[in-house]
């Protein structure tokens, strides 16, 4: 089966793990969002992939996902989302992805986050340098990239 990881980055944690993602998947091939919109006609599984910043769904994928839906709800479709608060990732698929086609996925998961202030600009750059410091008072460690979740994720991909 041909698989496409279409995605939308806004610091690169998405892409990262778009690629992570893909090196474990047959015939799978990646598309980032803000290059344009690819054409799915050739592909079995559909991997849509995006960043979560305040609870939302990065600009481009949900543009992606509202603007091709009815084509969407033929494929087979996965969706991965990247954010530093893995806990309510289930909350965010239900606000930015719509019921017909969240409740056919193959999977859908977060594959974690990170904050790094070198990737940030402007307000996010203040925003994620506080959160940092209020996350080392309380001892807790900063988000990162969760791999055996990419791993969990692409396992159940390979049994299509």
């Amino acid at each position: 089966m041909k698989t496409l990881i279409i995605y939308a980055s806004k610091t690169g944690t998405t892409e990262s793990c778009a690629k992570k993602l893909a090196l474990q998947l047959r015939n799978a091939e990646l598309f980032d969002l803000q290059s344009g919109d690819p054409d799915i006609s050739e592909y079995d599984i559909i991997v849509i992939g995006g960043s979560i910043r305040a609870g939302m769904l990065h600009k481009a994928a949900k543009k992606y996902i509202k603007k091709n839906l009815e084509l969407l709800k033929s494929k087979k479709l996965a969706f991965y989302v990247c954010s530093a608060d893995t806990e309510r990732s289930g909350e965010y698929f239900k606000a930015n992805i719509p019921a017909e086609l969240l409740t056919k996925a193959i999977c859908s998961d977060s594959f974690g986050g990170e904050m790094d202030i070198s990737k940030q600009k402007g307000l996010s750059k203040l925003i994620v340098k506080k959160a940092l410091e209020e996350s080392l008072k309380k001892g807790v460690q900063p988000p990162c990239i969760l791999p055996e979740r990419i791993n969990c994720f692409a396992e159940k991909l390979k049994t299509i």
